[in-house]
């Protein structure tokens, strides 16, 4: 009997941690707003929806898939807050162009084996407009599934098994291929709401948001970029983010920046065919979160 109420005990604990931790940074229990993912715009202060240009682009802005022709396959393993017990993992993919169309996809997920769990679906196209030069647009559809099977041994009557929602995002990048770059996005266009407990009085909001920026390529090495960003729903509580990244040899990379008043830092190594990216955060309160991304390209 006393074994039972320990598991019990480590269950509800570890259910609050992945819940309530990993969300720490707004008031709801399951927003779906993970961690900006990406080890190259984590190490630039998550400010990147002017720059998407590779993978990324299908979470970040889904019209930045028009930059690239490649077929380009990434993953990415977060660490946060020195909590070994939290699993963040992230697959994006980019292909090529089919009949001036991109498409690209991705998956999020947050959570703890067998405990908890908030997983992201991504699927994204995008096209340049032919009528206006170096504009692009794209719409990603989005599927969020919300689970705690840690919770069905405790027989609570009101747990639903789980729950999911649907969204989208539509986002414009301008490019022209001179030295800057500017970018939008509206996240969530529909505001889900989702709930593990049937009682629940007020489901927990995937809130709709926008980000805007741009970014200057100075000497074809340093690169500047900085993003305006709302949050928790609230179109006037907006915050700044930025960063930067300087280039040796095309090979050797160095990014820093500022998210949410975070430092953010990181490095690359890239050939033509792969690129490998690590980025940390700095956080007293919670503890550090470090990123490691691998990208192959063909």
């Amino acid at each position: 009997m006393k074994r039972a109420r320990t598991r019990t005990a480590r269950w509800c604990a570890t259910l609050a941690l992945a819940a309530g931790v990993t969300m720490a940074a707004g008031e709801a229990k399951a927003d779906f707003r993970h961690q900006y993912m990406g080890a190259r715009p984590k190490a630039m202060g998550s400010a990147f929806v002017s720059l998407a240009d590779d993978a990324n682009a299908t979470y970040w802005n889904p019209a930045g898939l028009a930059r690239s022709d490649r077929l380009a396959l990434m993953a990415t393993r977060a660490w946060l807050y020195d909590t070994p017990d939290i699993q963040n993992d992230y697959l994006a993919l980019g292909l090529p162009a089919w009949r001036d169309w991109h498409f690209g996809a991705s998956w999020v997920r947050v959570g703890i084996d067998n405990l908890y769990s908030e997983d992201t679906l991504n699927l994204a196209v995008a096209r340049d407009l032919p009528f206006a030069p170096g504009l692009s647009v794209g719409i990603t559809g989005k599927m969020f599934l919300l689970a705690a099977p840690g919770y069905e041994p405790l027989n609570d009557p009101n747990y639903n098994g789980g729950d999911q929602g649907f969204s989208a995002d539509i986002g414009v990048l301008y490019d022209k291929g001179g030295p800057w770059t500017l970018g939008a996005v509206v996240y969530n266009l529909h505001q889900t709401k989702l709930q593990l407990l049937d009682n629940t009085s007020d489901p927990d909001p995937v809130f709709t948001e926008w980000a805007a920026g741009g970014s200057w390529l100075f000497r074809k090495t340093l690169l500047v970029t900085a993003d305006l960003r709302n949050r928790d729903g609230q179109t006037t509580n907006v915050v700044m983010h930025g960063g930067a990244e300087i280039w040796f040899f095309n090979a050797l990379v160095l990014r820093s920046g500022l998210d949410r008043g975070l430092v953010t830092m990181g490095a690359g190594l890239q050939d033509k065919r792969w690129e490998a990216d690590f980025a940390v955060e700095t956080d007293r309160k919670l503890g550090n979160v470090y990123m490691l991304s691998f990208t192959v390209r063909k």
